[in-house]
């Protein structure tokens, strides 16, 4: 697996898979230290947080002098979305229809549409046109917090369809998404991922495997596969043909998840724990005459 991340990147990861699962609010302290395993030094870790709360993805807290850090309500919908995808088991029922987002946004604003499409691919949408993206999910309400959240209004519009043709559903897949290409993506990352689940299932066995080490490696896991929202849509069964290298891969991840993760989490307990320990201890003092 690669091993190069931003600080800010690597974040988004350990919120949607640790943060979130333990109340969704942490504080800065225990945050540089869930980071350490990763190699980012306290500088580089609160540089990211006061990045991702000027983007409207985080708020701060102030409690004396220690900082806690939550998800915005727009910051926590979207990670919501990801996580879903992330850890499904199965393809989600399809209704058989589309949902279509079109937009009409001038070249003066060319940074904004940008951003807009690097969304709506992260949501699993693909280019009918230009300006017309499709999805096979509802994802109304998201799709309207995204509008709401920029200053869209007026140039978008969601519409719930169905394909007349002349073309068939599967046709209207091929030509919005390159599958092939997603499908050899997910090959790669069987190929890179097994040989290592094995080394790490070998290292475990041998006790040579520590804590802190199952937790970024669990992490490191989910990072990489969870790259794989910007490029598959998570399309039903029936508009897809042949082998399914997703469901292979999806199968590796939830394994060696399950591998790492009690190890993982006891070292997210740990390093919680010990911050709560310094905040009480930091009140005790201060509280002294």
């Amino acid at each position: 697996m690669a091993r190069a991340a931003s600080a800010r990147s690597l974040l988004v990861t350990v919120w949607g898979d640790t943060i979130r699962a333990c109340g969704g609010e942490i504080g800065a302290v225990a945050l540089i230290r869930l980071m350490a395993p990763f190699g980012f030094s306290p500088r580089a870790v609160r540089a990211a947080l006061s990045r991702m709360t000027r983007q409207g993805w985080l708020s701060r807290r102030r409690s004396g002098r220690r900082a806690f850090y939550a998800l915005t309500p727009a910051g926590a919908l979207r990670l919501e979305q990801g996580v879903r995808r992330v850890y499904r088991t199965e393809a989600e029922p399809w209704d058989g229809r589309w949902r279509l987002f079109a937009y009409v946004i001038p070249e003066q604003r060319r940074a904004a549409r940008d951003r807009l499409r690097r969304e709506l691919a992260w949501l699993g949408l693909g280019p009918l046109s230009r300006g017309t993206w499709v999805t096979t999910r509802d994802l109304a309400p998201v799709l309207r917090e995204l509008t709401t959240a920029r200053p869209l209004d007026g140039a978008v519009a969601v519409f719930d369809a169905r394909n007349l043709g002349p073309a068939d559903d599967r046709a209207l897949v091929e030509r919005c998404w390159d599958l092939d290409a997603i499908a050899a993506r997910y090959r790669r990352f069987i190929r890179s991922v097994h040989p290592r689940a094995e080394v790490l299932r070998r290292r475990l066995r041998g006790g040579g495997l520590s804590d802190a080490k199952c937790f970024a490696e669990k992490i490191w896991l989910v990072h990489e596969y969870r790259k794989f929202l910007f490029v598959d849509p998570g399309l039903p069964d029936e508009l897809l043909r042949g082998r399914r290298p997703d469901r292979e891969a999806a199968a590796l991840f939830r394994r060696m998840y399950a591998m790492l993760a009690p190890r993982a989490d006891r070292f997210v307990v740990g390093v919680t724990n010990a911050a709560r320990d310094t905040g009480r201890a930091r009140r005790a003092a201060a509280a002294r005459p």
